[in-house]
């Protein structure tokens, strides 16, 4: 691996996360055509276990990547021994292979000092681990329902320490973007397949509460949301771009609103506004210029869709446009009129009941692995209180002002450390690319369960790791540059 790094001038951790993503790719593919492949399935975890106890980062690039591209088929697969359906994900897997390399290169010498910042997640850790064992053998709540509540908010929020522990230097923090670019590039093609297909891949596991398609699925929708920002920042600070840049954030652009998920668009535009508020004068500007720029290939974008449209009116195309046309009216006509939206009245009706039974113990809260029971004249149903569709509010209700505060706090200490500031350029992109993906989730916790699946909350854990090992990282002197150093690599 060493030998094809120093001739390819890769690294030796992109080759082996390449070769992680290679493997597992194969193995979902393989799921695809002719279902769960046991001997293929082994293969590709004890490659990328392998791959990741010796290269670490390469585990976590992979993770990123996968994740970005193939969404719940890597993160929620599970495996299955004859008719036994076991829910150990491959996400699951590599997070131990990469925690394994990092015990051993803890034992090789490579350690880190903790602050108090990183205690705060122990205990909320720990909290939850408290929470669980109470709920399960006092509460006599649902074990599989307390145990990935347990699992969603201890287990993949140590995704914060792996960003801690392996994004030490410019050169892993340019490595770790190059790699989310890439995932949002391979986006590109689904938003394309839902454009001509007239409905997005995987877009059916969110439907919509109201008329209307998705030419994207929502969690794709999510990481092309949190890659678009630091990418128009990079036009900011580095004051040039390209016109496959350009047109690259427009085609994510187009995928974002056909997605129709109402409270991205609203995140978006408060992360922007965020954004020019506490830049530096110099890069407001060129920010506000490029958002002008931004319009020309955007524009073309849309004059190529409508020229194939109007070529073709009968086409799959023509259809799929017009009427993701009339869902995009739809949906933001319908922010003017929440009380007539299906989906806001679920909340409303869930959010309320839930908050009666928070009140009778709103310190501790009720503990996880609990149901709600919610009825009206039309509807009536049993809800998990981890899919209320608002992780704040599951937060409080099932941990208490308690376990809220701490989970808060935390969050509020990262993104103060964050603002410590250097005065060099390459540090005060990634400061403020962080910040947009961390304004981005914590606008949108409040409408879905972030925290309670974890293909969406594991990027949420990664940039509060990134806002805490970012004041640590030494920089180059130079203005930020869109190309790797030869020290740097990949």
């Amino acid at each position: 691996m060493h030998k094809i790094a120093l001739k390819s001038n890769i690294s030796s951790e992109a080759i082996g996360a390449i070769f992680i993503v290679l493997f597992v790719a194969v193995f979902i593919v393989a799921n695809f055509v002719v279902g769960f492949v046991c001997p293929v399935y082994i293969l590709a975890m004890v490659v990328g276990v392998s791959l990741a106890i010796i290269f670490p980062q390469s585990g976590l690039l992979a993770v990123v990547f996968l994740t970005m591209v193939f969404e719940r088929f890597f993160t929620l697969q599970a495996f299955w021994i004859g008719k036994v359906e076991y829910k150990i994900y491959p996400l699951d897997i590599l997070m131990v292979g990469i925690f394994l390399g990092l015990v051993v290169q803890y034992l090789l010498g490579q350690k880190i000092k903790f602050k108090k910042i990183d205690w705060l997640l122990f205990s909320f850790v720990i909290l939850n681990f408290i929470y669980f064992v109470w709920s399960v053998f006092v509460a006599r709540a649902d074990a599989n329902l307390a145990f990935s509540s347990f699992k969603n908010y201890a287990f993949y929020s140590l995704f914060y320490f792996i960003a801690l522990f392996l994004i030490r230097t410019q050169a892993d923090l340019q490595r770790l973007f190059k790699f989310f670019l890439a995932g949002g590039v391979a986006i590109v093609g689904f938003i394309i397949f839902g454009l001509a297909n007239g409905e997005g891949l995987w877009s059916q596991y969110t439907p919509l509460s109201t008329e209307g398609v998705r030419i994207l699925a929502f969690t794709h929708s999510l990481y092309i949301a949190i890659a678009l920002l630091p990418t128009i920042l990079y036009t900011a600070f580095a004051k040039k771009c390209s016109r496959a840049l350009n047109f690259l954030i427009a085609i994510w652009t187009v995928g974002i609103l056909g997605t129709l998920m109402r409270h991205l668009w609203i995140a978006i535009a408060v992360a922007v506004a965020i954004l020019y508020v506490t830049l530096p004068r110099e890069n407001k500007f060129e920010f506000a210029k490029f958002a002008w720029r931004l319009a020309v290939p955007f524009l073309a974008v849309l004059v190529l869709v409508f020229y194939a449209v109007v070529m073709i009116p009968q086409s799959k195309l023509s259809n799929s446009v017009n009427n993701s046309l009339e869902a995009v009216s739809q949906r933001a006509a319908s922010l003017a009129s929440v009380s007539a939206d299906e989906s806001f009245a679920w909340r409303g009706l869930v959010w309320k009941s839930a908050f009666e039974r928070f009140k009778t113990n709103p310190v501790l809260g009720i503990g996880t692995g609990q149901m709600i029971y919610v009825e009206t004249e039309d509807y009536k149903a049993f809800i998990e209180f981890r899919n209320i569709h608002n992780s704040y509010l599951a937060i409080l209700i099932q941990l208490g002002i308690v376990g809220f505060g701490l989970f808060f706090y935390f969050v509020y200490k990262n993104i103060q450390y964050l603002f410590r500031s250097n005065g060099n350029d390459a540090y005060e992109y990634y400061k403020f690319s962080i910040l947009s993906v961390l304004g981005i989730f914590l606008v949108s916790i409040p409408f879905q369960p972030y925290l309670e699946t974890n293909l969406l909350a594991i990027f949420f854990w990664i940039a509060l790791g990134l806002a805490r090992a970012l004041p640590e990282i030494n920089f180059h002197p130079v203005k930020y540059s869109p190309k790797a150093s030869p020290q740097s690599g990949i």
